[in-house]
């Protein structure tokens, strides 16, 4: 991994990412304090708003994002979209300090830092195969992964501390500072397109064809597409869980302190990049079939447990360690998850055949999480107005009965393994 970084380019490009990805994961808890700190008993169906406007574009629009990367110049994608991520938090920051910031500030700004991020994170995915030689590629995609992992553990910490220390505008007006410096460095890399641009008739209908080829390969196997139903519905019910339902209540009823909150936050990262390491050096670990459904399983039952002191409320609020005990409920919890996700993945590579990989993992990446804003609305809706922990009881309740009940699940994980790699025309 260290030999791989005294490549310029990729030690440029991987050194905008990492100042970039760490100033929108404290944004991104600064922007959770500061809506949940509003006057009014509103705030959580804003949070819920600002939430599915930072999922919505990037699901909706990645197919024709991809698009747009693959026509254009990557570098120069690259660098704009770090250019108008920083803007936006610039202007965000002034609307804060001349007291104009309003709910539809941040939908609109957190819909364009959506888009803008998402179209960075595909270029960059996309040209690495250009500015690096095919022997030093997994060196780079691991050391990718590894930063976007970091940055996300790090932002969270360092933004429950910063919350502590400085006011919102601030760490905007820093955020904004860390996306144009991250444009900065990406100016120096030395890049020179590698094709050339297609004709917008024939990228649509190849855009076409491309949804065509990976719709039949899906549905000649069942299995396959089982787990990504599996996944969706998961997903589903987790992901609103953790992005709109926890900060409510860890800040509403809990009352932690920014700290706290951030390294509650952080705790499931924790956990998934300590087992990420310890599965790097052990990988037989998560070779047989029943990972997937233990995983799953484990996953549950910590948010269960996680869950505990928000349905025995009036008698957790009063003890001191009660924010420790979510910090390790979470941690464990992202051990599990690293395991289904890293099992999943290393798995799915082996038998998806290498010519449908990447339209593989697009539409399993929308299908997977185009339906989260939408449940984030539903438990948005409901939220203040029952009782924290029935989010709980009834996602977690589904998917134990999705896990228990449906012979299916125990049958895809035995017959998955099974499958074989093969070329797919």
């Amino acid at each position: 991994m260290i030999s791989i970084l005294k490549n310029r380019n990729f030690f440029l490009l991987l050194s905008g990412k990492l100042v970039s990805l760490l100033g929108n994961s404290i944004y991104h808890i600064s922007l959770i304090w500061y809506v949940l700190s509003l006057p009014g008993e509103e705030n959580g169906k804003i949070l819920t708003w600002v939430m599915v406007a930072g999922l919505v574009p990037a699901v909706v629009l990645g197919g024709f994002i991809g698009g747009f990367v693959d026509r254009y110049n990557k570098k120069k994608i690259i660098v704009y979209s770090d250019i108008l991520s920083g803007i936006t938090a610039l202007v965000l920051a002034f609307l804060l300090n001349q007291q104009l910031l309003t709910p539809i500030h941040l939908l609109l700004g957190t819909c364009i830092l959506s888009i803008s991020t998402s179209a960075l994170s595909i270029a960059v995915r996309s040209v690495l195969p250009e500015i690096l030689e095919e022997a030093e590629l997994q060196a780079a995609n691991a050391s990718n992964q590894f930063i976007e992992r970091l940055t996300s553990l790090l932002g969270l910490l360092f933004g429950g501390i910063l919350v502590s220390f400085l006011s919102i505008q601030t760490i905007f007006l820093f955020n904004g500072i860390s996306f144009l410096v991250s444009s900065l460095c990406e100016m120096f890399i030395q890049y020179i397109p590698t094709a050339k641009s297609h004709p917008l008739t024939d990228r649509s209908s190849h855009f076409r064809d491309d949804f065509q080829q990976i719709f039949k390969f899906l549905f000649q196997n069942k299995d396959i597409l089982t787990l990504m139903f599996i996944f969706t519905f998961v997903n589903l019910l987790w992901d609103p869980l953790f992005m709109i339902v926890v900060p409510y209540t860890l800040k509403t009823e809990f009352a932690v302190t920014p700290l706290q909150f951030g390294a509650i936050e952080a705790a499931l990262g924790l956990g998934f990049c300590l087992a990420a390491i310890y599965f790097s050096r052990h990988p037989a670990f998560l070779h047989h079939h029943s990972v997937l459904f233990y995983s799953i399983l484990g996953v549950n039952s910590l948010i269960i447990l996680f869950a505990i002191p928000i349905m025995f409320y009036p008698f957790f609020t009063g003890l001191k360690h009660t924010p420790i005990y979510f910090v390790i409920a979470l941690i464990l919890a992202g051990v599990f998850s690293a395991a289904l996700n890293i099992a999943v993945a290393t798995h799915l590579q082996k038998i998806i055949p290498a010519n449908l990989r990447g339209k593989f993992y697009g539409v399993s990446t929308s299908i997977a999480q185009g339906l989260i804003p939408l449940s984030g609305v539903v438990m948005g809706s409901f939220i203040g107005k029952i009782h924290s922990y029935v989010f709980f009881v009834i996602s977690c309740g589904l998917v134990y009965m999705v896990l228990l009940f449906v012979p299916a699940v125990t049958r895809i994980t035995k017959d998955l393994y099974k499958i074989k790699q093969q070329d797919y025309a």
